[in-house]
């Protein structure tokens, strides 16, 4: 085995980033959880200065009123409102009314009054008015600074509805990259505190079957990297000790073949075990 493959490290892989799955998905789900309630939180208060902000804004707006239209015939100071017609009868001289003038008058004449039905005739003659109507100078300017006026409130309302809009969807972004960003990150957060401990229980189950293979540095970025040199070195002093015993195992056999007792039962034995004990640490 050389010096580069003893020294070998793994890449990390976006395939193996769910080693510990349990671990892993439960802190990286509270992490988006709590990020989320804290997001949620942080976007209504926004939402709601930025509603108070529009209202506010478009209650300015509607304040600073338009010009009025200006009408066909402007008001004139000098136009007074024509008198109503009076109901009452003309008065006479001395104050009575004529209608009692006249009856007082047939009665001191000793004759009878006469009813006859009067008839008035009214006469209407050909005749033809024209009607002048006089326009200020400045009506089309009074008409296009009015209309301009409403146009010009019409988009602003459209511009703070437009700007109230954009800030909800860049909270619902901002919310939405927060919570995939720290998703991803948790996941390659855990995966290089998992990735230690993986390797470590992998090593321990290869041990608990007589295997004692290698032990590779830790790939740059992961963490636990203290734990883990501590673990090296426990695994290092147990191959030691298997390789001491391999060392004396192979001196007693050695001994007892020198010997003649090289077909002794204890010594099959021997051979057996130290067969095992150089496969474990190949």
């Amino acid at each position: 085995m050389t010096s580069k493959s003893a020294d070998r490290s793994y890449k990390r892989s976006w395939k193996n980033l769910l080693i510990n799955k349990r671990y892993q998905l439960r802190f990286t789900l509270f992490m988006v959880g709590l990020s989320s309630v804290l997001m949620a939180g942080l976007g209504i208060w926004v939402m709601r200065v930025a509603n108070e902000t529009t209202e506010v804004s478009k209650t300015s707006v509607r304040g600073d009123a338009c010009p009025r239209l200006p009408s066909l015939r402007p008001a004139s100071d000098d136009d007074e409102p024509a008198p109503k017609p009076s109901m009452r009868l003309p008065e006479s001289s001395d104050g009575a009314p004529a209608a009692e003038s006249a009856a007082g008058s047939a009665a001191a004449s000793n004759e009878p009054p006469v009813d006859e039905p009067r008839h008035v005739k009214v006469q209407i003659d050909e005749s033809s008015m024209t009607l002048t109507t006089t326009l200020p100078p400045d009506l089309a300017d009074r008409i296009a600074a009015h209309w301009t006026c409403e146009l010009r409130q019409v988009a602003t309302f459209d511009q703070l509805e437009r700007g109230r809009m954009r800030i909800l969807w860049a909270m619902i972004a901002t919310g939405l990259v927060l919570v995939l960003g720290l998703a991803l990150y948790g996941i390659k957060m855990t995966h290089r505190v998992a990735g230690p401990l993986f390797k470590v229980s992998l090593y321990l189950s290869k041990m608990r079957e007589g295997r004692f293979d290698k032990v590779y540095n830790l790939r740059k970025g992961d963490q636990l990297v203290e734990f883990y040199d501590h673990f090296k070195l426990a695994h290092g002093g147990v191959v030691a000790m298997q390789q001491d015993d391999i060392a004396r195992l192979s001196a007693v056999i050695a001994a007892a073949e020198a010997a003649g007792a090289g077909q002794h039962p204890a010594i099959s034995e021997l051979r057996e075990m130290l067969a095992r004990k150089q496969k474990s640490v190949e």
